[in-house]
């Protein structure tokens, strides 16, 4: 057997390589601006001053003491929810610098649960002047997220499941089964 098929294959292998990197980055390059395309921001807040969460007929809230440090439930009166559960919900909020939109503008918002939205949010939020009003629908299918829709946005997007967790666990203590009394 010859050594010249090898060194025929060898010599268009290293002809063909740069070629196919300069090829398969630019591909990689639309890629990642699609996804860029299809984040978007979602809250510009600074801090949260109150967030009002309504689950069906129960409503919990909680605001900023006078101090601006720590928050406090005044809704409903004499219950309790720990602190850092309060601020955990609020730096969600916070930090939720970007999200997947998943429907640019929907008039069919069942298939996405926010029909009849499981709760909804109300957060008052410095320097945004109207309090902002989050809608949260279904779970996404591999139930990693749940829908949301902004009040007045047609968009639809996907919010991380945290956020529907923090909540249910803040109606538990209001509740009393989480604690010392559960």
């Amino acid at each position: 057997m010859s050594a010249r098929p090898a060194i025929v294959f060898t010599a268009l292998f290293l002809l063909l390589l740069p070629i196919y990197r300069y090829f398969d980055l630019a591909a990689d390059k639309g890629a990642a601006a699609k996804v860029e395309e299809q984040q978007e921001s979602l809250l510009k807040l600074n801090g949260i001053d109150s967030i009002t969460v309504k689950r069906g007929n129960e409503t919990l809230r909680y605001e900023k003491t006078p101090d601006g440090k720590l928050y406090q439930l005044v809704e409903p009166q004499g219950k309790f929810v720990p602190q850092d559960l309060m601020q955990a919900l609020a730096s969600l909020l916070i930090s939720a610098k970007q999200v997947e939109v998943v429907a640019e503008n929907t008039n069919d918002l069942a298939q996405f649960g926010l029909d009849r939205p499981r709760s909804e949010m109300t957060i008052g939020a410095t320097g945004t002047g109207q309090p902002i009003r989050i809608f949260f629908g279904a779970e996404n299918p591999t139930r990693t997220a749940i829908y949301a829709q902004i009040e007045g946005i047609p968009k639809v997007f996907l919010l991380g499941r945290n956020l529907e967790y923090y909540q249910s666990v803040m109606f538990e203590w209001v509740e009393g089964k989480q604690g010392k009394n559960a």
